[in-house]
């Protein structure tokens, strides 16, 4: 008995050393939302620490915050500070961090999209901390140098200890995990900053399949707001439903959509929400230009028994399929969380438009050997790898073309595709965008506070 006590302890210890390490060297800087002239900041750091915040250019120009607020928790020896800075995209700048007057951290600063018709993102999702051997993949991401990360769910597995156990999903124990994810994933301690919008999923919101009815959702979303920088910046990000809202990327919408916060466990209910659907809708009727649409689980999975947005409420789906078709705006959709990849292609009817929806996962996590479910949509798919998605967009005459690469943990690709939406008179409706955004200036006004 003694013996198998000795052995048990032996693994335990074992299984708690190779977790990966918590790096305390440097600060662990996410870069948010990122504009021609705004940029946005999410830095953890100890309580202890007084810190200060500036970014320079080459050329000498030092710049302070436009704001400053801090978030911490009463049991948490850890605190976010979300920074907000007015600047010039075109001019290279780098962040640096101060403590006593001295130095301790510095980044070159992700200038996010530079090009109007352009759009370079990476898609990624299932990000559990504790595959340290397959970390790897982040050098293949930054190798790629994206303009934008879209983190879509499962980015925090924080219904699950450091070994994988179930957790209680209480606020402590939220914010807890996002400290840990956020110490260990290298991607947040690489030498220059990638900009990145996120949206949840079951593993980053609360219990496992949560929704509407988890008593700490309000919680859960303020402290998702906190470890990322997509909340001070206004002007080309506007807040939706829950985590959710518009990002304004060039000639390119993408819609983050909260498929948790307003889920209902009965298949006769809704799933984003009547309030959710109703913002969508009535922003899409206005729409001009290439729209994507983007959210945790898939939304077309009917043919699986896991989670998607036809599977769990295929009613409300239906639905929602059918106000899509009915305003004519051609989008296409990205989802994650299924723990393989692919890219699904729709006949023109459901539509009256091509549309495609592109999955992405896991980034690193638990994967699958054995064959996917039969996909009645699926053109190519990868499953078995780490991998993340890389999508080259072009607006241009009356298509909006993309280049789909499946990026595997090496750097090499697993599948890649080129698929074509037409849209009508897209030129001429892409300048009638752009005369009334030139119009219309969003930017924020003045402002330095510390709250």
């Amino acid at each position: 008995m003694k013996y198998i006590f000795l052995c048990f302890i032996s693994l335990f210890l074992c299984s708690c050393t190779s977790l990966p390490k918590k790096r305390l060297d440097k600060l662990s800087i996410l870069q948010g939302a990122t504009s021609s002239k705004e940029v946005e900041f999410s830095i953890l750091a100890p309580q202890e620490k007084n810190l200060e915040f500036e970014i320079r250019s080459a050329e000498g120009l030092i710049i302070k915050p436009e704001e400053i607020k801090i978030i911490s928790r009463p049991d948490s020896p850890w605190r976010i500070h979300k920074l907000l800075f007015l600047r010039d995209q075109l001019i290279d700048f780098n962040l640096y961090v101060f403590e006593n007057g001295k130095v301790i951290d510095q980044r070159l600063i992700g200038k996010g999209q530079l090009k109007q018709d352009h759009l370079n993102i990476a898609l990624l999702s299932c990000i559990n901390d504790g595959f340290e051997k397959n970390f790897k993949i982040w050098d293949a991401l930054a190798l790629k140098n994206p303009e934008y990360v879209l983190m879509l769910g499962d980015n925090v597995y924080a219904n699950r200890d450091e070994n994988g156990l179930p957790l209680s999903p209480t606020p402590e124990n939220i914010w807890g995990r996002y400290v840990d994810t956020r110490l260990r994933v290298p991607f947040f301690f690489q030498q220059k900053l990638i900009p990145v919008h996120a949206t949840w999923d079951d593993n980053d919101y609360g219990p496992k399949d949560a929704g509407e009815d988890f008593e700490f959702k309000n919680e859960s979303r303020e402290i998702f707001e906190a470890f990322y920088a997509q909340s001070l910046s206004d002007e080309i990000f506007t807040k939706g439903h829950g985590v959710g809202g518009q990002l304004g990327l060039g000639d390119f919408n993408l819609y983050f959509l909260d498929a948790r916060s307003f889920r209902t466990k009965y298949k006769e209910g809704k799933h984003i929400g009547i309030d959710q659907h109703q913002w969508l809708v009535k922003l899409l009727k206005d729409e001009r230009q290439p729209s994507l649409i983007l959210k945790g689980d898939q939304f077309f999975g009917g043919y699986h028994d896991y989670d998607s947005y036809q599977g769990n409420h295929p009613n409300d789906f239906n639905l929602f399929v059918s106000d899509l078709k009915q305003i004519g705006t051609p989008v296409v959709f990205f989802s994650g969380d299924r723990h393989l990849s692919e890219i699904m292609q729709f006949p023109r009817s459901l539509f009256g438009l091509p549309s495609f929806e592109i999955t992405s996962s896991p980034m690193h996590a638990r994967v699958f050997n054995d064959s996917p479910v039969e996909n009645p949509w699926r053109v190519v798919h990868t499953h078995g790898k780490m991998n993340f998605t890389l999508i080259k967009n072009v607006a241009q005459d009356n298509h909006w073309f993309m280049d789909v690469q499946n990026i595997g943990e090496d750097g090499q690709i697993l599948f890649r595709r080129d698929l074509a939406v037409f849209i009508k008179d897209l030129q001429n409706n892409l300048n009638e965008v752009r005369k009334r955004r030139s119009g219309k200036r969003r930017y924020r006004r003045l402002r330095n506070k510390r709250r």
